[in-house]
């Protein structure tokens, strides 16, 4: 085999552990030949192979690498491959055996304090306190009317986003740990010490895997705008063709509690039923308004979500989340002050509005059902929710 890929994840604050591992794959005979996406090494076969990373004591100045320097190293036998976040990588000319580029190491621990060390620490800590706020403030902002969190157990694509900021989240504070206690032992010794590889990945790769994963969030999120991904079934009324999908009969094949198995009017326009699925969990939302048959009767607004989560575990998140959630005014109908019921034969189960909604747990599904001006706690409506849910 002629040529070899590797994960080359390597931030310029641990660009001895990059020269550490070009070192190991130079004794197995793999010359860097050029690194692709800033992460995939590309190494093709050579008889002992030599590699020097070395800082770009210019990446701050706008001016690009030095070229004398680079030519200066090319006569002594490195050949520059290429620059890559403020690192220059060079490897030995067939044949040659050329000197070390470095041979100060108070010298070289100067110049990466100076050029490089402290910037980044104070970039850390800013990046740090900036996710910390950013973080603070979702966790304490309220979504607007029916823009449930709990729902994203069924969307690839925040799956995948929330992902990303995790992991990028982990490199940060991974950084803002290991950079100071890095410095300190390199300040100690008065060189630019080797960090310990294993340590160096995990600091650095969270933060190469973020950009591709926000990407494929992107992606996943405008495939589920079009429907393409995610969406197992989209039913409602277009005022644009004039066509009803949303049927009695289509939405009848879904677990959702319709107007007509509660003993209601079927609506004739007015409902809509949409799904999404994930590697977590399927949601349904089912929503439909009718009338009831006498003049005096109120209008009846039905409300369906069915969360069937991957564990059990998840259901019981998602059922506590919910709560809270509806609890400050994250539903379509407005706020819902939730009362225990354990009365109602559900592992978990809260009611309120005189029973007009009721929001349960059993097994791995949750379900928060409504009908306006309907009691759904009755024994008959209460096996009608059983059955139509599947549970």
């Amino acid at each position: 085999m002629r040529y070899s890929l590797g994960f080359f994840p390597y931030e310029a604050m641990n660009y001895k552990a990059g020269q550490g591992y070009l070192d190991r794959r130079a004794e197995r005979g793999w010359g860097l030949r050029h690194i692709y996406l800033g992460c995939m090494a590309l190494f093709e076969r050579e008889k002992a192979p030599r590699h020097f990373v070395d800082l770009d004591v210019r990446q701050f100045m706008d001016e690009g690498p030095d070229e004398d320097y680079i030519q200066l190293c090319a006569d002594a036998g490195w050949k520059h491959i290429q620059t890559l976040r403020g690192m220059l990588f060079f490897r030995s000319a067939q044949g040659a055996e050329p000197a070390p580029i470095q041979t100060d190491a108070g010298m070289e621990w100067e110049r990466f304090w100076r050029r490089y060390a402290r910037r980044n620490l104070i970039t850390t800590l800013v990046v740090l306190l900036l996710s910390a706020a950013f973080v603070a403030f979702v966790l304490t902002a309220t979504p607007g009317p029916g823009r449930s969190v709990a729902a994203f157990v069924a969307s690839n694509s925040a799956l995948v986003y929330l992902l990303s900021l995790g992991m990028g989240l982990v490199s940060i504070l991974l950084s803002f740990v290991g950079v100071p206690l890095y410095l300190l032992r390199c300040r100690r010794s008065g060189r630019v010490e080797t960090p310990g590889q294993v340590w160096a990945w995990v600091q650095d790769a969270p933060f190469r895997l973020f950009k591709p994963l926000y990407v494929l969030a992107a992606l996943l999120a405008l495939l589920e705008i079009f429907r393409v991904v995610g969406t197992t079934v989209d039913l409602g009324w277009s005022h644009y063709n004039q066509e009803y999908t949303a049927t009695v009969e289509a939405c009848r094949e879904w677990p959702v509690v319709m107007a007509s198995a509660l003993g209601l009017r079927d609506s004739e326009d007015s409902r809509h039923l949409e799904g999404h699925r994930s590697p977590l969990g399927e949601f349904l939302e089912y929503r439909e308004l009718t009338e009831g048959d006498g003049p005096e009767d109120p209008l009846y607004i039905l409300t369906t979500e069915r969360y069937e989560c991957a564990g059990e575990w998840l259901a019981r998140w998602v059922f506590d989340l919910r709560a809270r959630e509806t609890r400050g005014g994250v539903f379509l109908w407005g706020e819902l002050e939730w009362e225990p019921s354990p009365g109602l034969g559900f592992e978990e189960s809260y009611v309120c509005w005189d029973g007009e909604y009721l929001l349960l747990r059993q097994g791995n599904i949750v379900a928060l059902v409504g009908c306006r001006g309907l009691d759904l706690t009755t024994p008959e409506r209460l096996d009608v929710v059983r059955e139509r849910l599947g549970i």
